[in-house]
């Protein structure tokens, strides 16, 4: 009880301080910390890459021959895209594009009746803001620097490996089981990428490198789960897993930096 009193007492102080902060910095200057979050400290490769990645939404509504426009899916897939490319990068802005991208890709799941994915997506709309204050609470009270985008990555051991694990199975089974209650036709199915998301959604806001493997996960079944279902939703999946592999890299990477 001690222990969880001086959690909670952390976590209010914490709030307090990102709390603060903000206010000292007020709207304009919170506006010029969101354009530097987006735009400053990328790499020509960084660029070419976003760009390459995000036109990919664009370059298939051009080449699709079906005589109907899907600008829902469109502006899904793109804001999916932006929204995962920042994630790599450890930009708090990713957030952002993550809540937009939640709102529409809720509507989809809908329409198609995907039980799953309209849970999960639910799910990922609330963490939004969770994950933005973890960000943030990371660089104002562990850091001191909120002008900088450098964050912390970490990486599981043995025994959390082995926790995140097996609540990606009770995930998995106990959603299973109640989408079965409703007579699901796929209810085991549908209930994947709740467990790997959920685990996934955790470790991002945790800042932890393993993340990208649940992405992974996640993002080769979705691409089964919508196939010959939306061209955009389908593309937008194969951009994530070439994103995920980038993602990867590039926070093993930054773990390397922090050990040096």
């Amino acid at each position: 009880m001690k222990n969880l009193s001086e959690k909670f007492a952390t976590f209010s102080q914490d709030f307090r301080n990102v709390h603060q902060e903000a206010k000292k910095q007020g709207f304009v200057n919170i506006m010029k910390l969101l354009w530097k979050d987006l735009f400053v400290g990328r790499t020509a490769f960084q660029w070419i890459y976003l760009l390459l990645l995000s036109s990919v939404p664009f370059f298939l509504e051009w080449t699709n021959r079906t005589g109907q426009h899907d600008w829902l899916g469109l502006f899904a897939s793109w804001t999916g895209i932006v929204c995962v490319i920042l994630v790599a990068e450890g930009r708090a802005s990713n957030y952002l594009f993550g809540a937009v991208n939640s709102a529409i890709y809720l509507v989809l799941a809908l329409n198609k009746n995907f039980y799953g994915e309209v849970l999960t997506t639910l799910y990922f709309f609330i963490m939004q803001p969770i994950g933005l204050y973890v960000w943030l609470s990371n660089r104002i009270n562990d850091q001191g620097k909120v002008e900088e985008s450098h964050f912390e990555a970490k990486k599981l051991n043995l025994i959390e490996w082995m926790r995140y694990l097996a609540l990606c199975a009770v995930i998995w089974i106990g959603m299973g089981f109640a989408y079965q209650s409703i007579h699901s036709a796929r209810p085991f199915r549908d209930s994947i990428t709740d467990a790997t998301n959920g685990v996934g959604q955790l470790l991002m806001t945790r800042l932890y490198r393993e993340q990208w493997i649940f992405w992974i996960a996640t993002n080769v079944f979705s691409i089964y789960l919508w196939w010959d279902q939306s061209l955009h939703i389908q593309g937008m999946y194969w951009v994530y897993t070439l994103n995920s592999l980038v993602g990867w890299y590039q926070w093993t990477k930054a773990l390397k930096k922090e050990v040096v």
